[in-house]
């Protein structure tokens, strides 16, 4: 009997990848709780040595953003091996890594604005200040519009730099270390259009206009995100997949 079953290319890919979503959210949600919960215990350590003259939350943002950065990273060294070697097209791969990303940056996002809400709470109680550790787009916690802009625009560039910077990698070294080198480049672009701070790259900051603020921010960082994806897709469009047993999920 011949087979009716459509090639992988002729097969409708969903446009979003629920399952790995799911499995994500799931895994995010239980680093936030640890997380989140190591940072009130250290900032009430630190309390009995110094006094507490910022949010400890929004300080811990800085290693947070890693995370955003290491899931990026999963997709392209892991899922993209997953994904072709299942009988799935790069394409479909690119598509689905991007509206995930969109996902994932939003719920990394929501995630950390709710906990600024209990911390105000403890802050009350202990009589610490509530502040911000430096000024960005906002310069109180209060300003809720303009704090989810600031860190949504950063998890979301991180996420999918991640995901740049392992394709890249998988891809071979040499394109792994200009992806590095971009990426120096894009982060010294999202910090001086949210902080002001010119980044581990000085000479960026003297290519970029001297005014910043939330629409300057979110048009920087929407090119930014967009010309990842699109040097993702040159990379990933005619990668070859490395021959290494795969067992079905």
């Amino acid at each position: 009997m011949t087979s009716t079953t459509p090639p992988a290319a002729m097969r409708r890919e969903p446009l979003f990848p629920r399952r790995l979503f799911t499995e994500q959210a799931i895994f995010a949600v239980m680093i936030w709780a640890g997380y989140s919960l190591f940072v009130f215990v250290l900032t009430f350590a630190v309390s009995l040595f110094r006094p507490i003259t910022v949010s400890g939350w929004d300080l811990a943002g800085q290693p947070a953003v890693w995370f955003a950065f290491a899931i990026g990273c999963y997709l392209g060294w892991t899922v993209l091996q997953l994904y072709v070697t299942h009988g799935g097209t790069r394409r479909g791969f690119l598509i689905r890594s991007v509206s995930f990303t969109l996902a994932y940056g939003l719920l990394l996002t929501l995630l950390f604005m709710v906990t600024y809400w209990p911390e105000a709470g403890i802050y009350a109680l202990t009589g610490w200040p509530h502040q911000p550790d430096d000024d960005g787009l906002y310069t109180s916690l209060r300003d809720l519009p303009m704090l989810f802009l600031q860190w949504l625009l950063v998890f979301e560039l991180w996420a999918i730099g991640g995901l740049f910077v392992s394709v890249a990698w998988y891809r071979g070294a040499v394109f792994g270390a200009l992806s590095i080198l971009f990426g120096l480049v894009v982060i010294s672009v999202s910090s001086f259009t949210t902080r002001e701070d010119i980044g581990p790259m000085g000479w960026v900051g003297r290519l970029l206009p001297g005014q910043t603020g939330p629409l300057p921010a979110a048009i920087a960082h929407v090119v930014m995100f967009v010309l990842l994806a699109a040097l993702t897709w040159l990379i990933v469009r005619n990668i070859s997949i490395r021959g290494k047993s795969v067992e079905p999920t």
